[in-house]
């Protein structure tokens, strides 16, 4: 049985912001990003998802070679917070419409990563070969595009066979009609996000609350892994290294 790849109650929304329009929104919310998202404890919030089990289990594969993909990367708290989790740098590629928000992200990534690479793009679009990247992740981005799931096939399409696509989403609700006001966004439901996850390709799907004020409550945290066994063939292959090294200094 097919996979419906549409979502019924989010098909079609015909309001959905231009680019044009979230860029001159973004461009001039991006000098003051940082602390809003700061007052919100976003920051915070973005650090216990990636060192909560689930997200950790799916991490443990990442080194200083490993190549990270930022969708809607903004002023790079999301790649900061993952950065955080693995305790080491990573070479990070973001993507985003905002040029100012990836001038702040460049400031706030540069001497986190082993190389950074900043390009200014449609997430739709991306300048990536198929099975670049050893993790994918998003922060507030899908509740802007009328087709989620194209967007999400575009991120799975450059994932490693094996690597995990985490982000965030903002959860359907009244807080979000608000913040539609604002930032042209809507919201989802976590069996829309399990929906839509699933309708791109991923498999162990799984949809998740995370952190402990703002997020808790606005954001649903989003994750599943790209069927194949490349990355846990990587990992299986860098324990049984280790164990081999361990018997060598022990004189086994």
């Amino acid at each position: 049985m097919l996979l419906k790849t549409t979502i019924p109650t989010l098909d079609r929304w015909r309001t959905a912001p231009s680019i044009d329009t979230l860029r001159s929104l973004y461009d001039a919310s991006a000098n003051h990003w940082d602390d809003y998202l700061a007052r919100l404890g976003q920051p915070l919030d973005y650090r216990l998802l990636f060192k909560s089990r689930a997200v950790c289990n799916c991490l443990s594969h990442l080194d200083q070679t490993s190549k990270i993909l930022d969708c809607g990367v903004g002023t790079g708290a999301f790649s900061l917070a993952l950065l955080d989790s693995i305790d080491q740098p990573a070479h990070v590629s973001g993507m985003d419409i905002s040029h100012s928000m990836l001038a702040h992200a460049r400031q706030n990534l540069q001497h986190r990563c082993t190389t950074l690479d900043l390009r200014r793009g449609d997430i739709r679009r991306l300048p990536f070969a198929d099975a670049a990247f050893d993790a994918v992740i998003f922060a507030h981005v899908l509740e802007h595009l009328a087709d989620p799931v194209a967007a999400l096939r575009e991120l799975v399409r450059v994932l490693k066979p094996g690597a995990p696509l985490i982000g965030s989403v903002t959860r359907q609700g009244l807080g979000q009609v608000l913040m539609s006001l604002r930032w042209h966004n809507r919201g989802y439901a976590s069996h829309q996000l399990d929906t839509c996850l699933q309708a791109a390709g991923l498999e162990a799907v799984r949809s998740f609350d995370y952190g402990t004020g703002w997020s808790k409550w606005m954001c649903i945290a989003a994750m599943g892994v790209k069927p194949g066994s490349a990355i846990v063939l990587r990992t299986h292959s860098v324990n049984a290294q280790k164990h081999l090294d361990n018997s060598r200094h022990l004189g086994g």
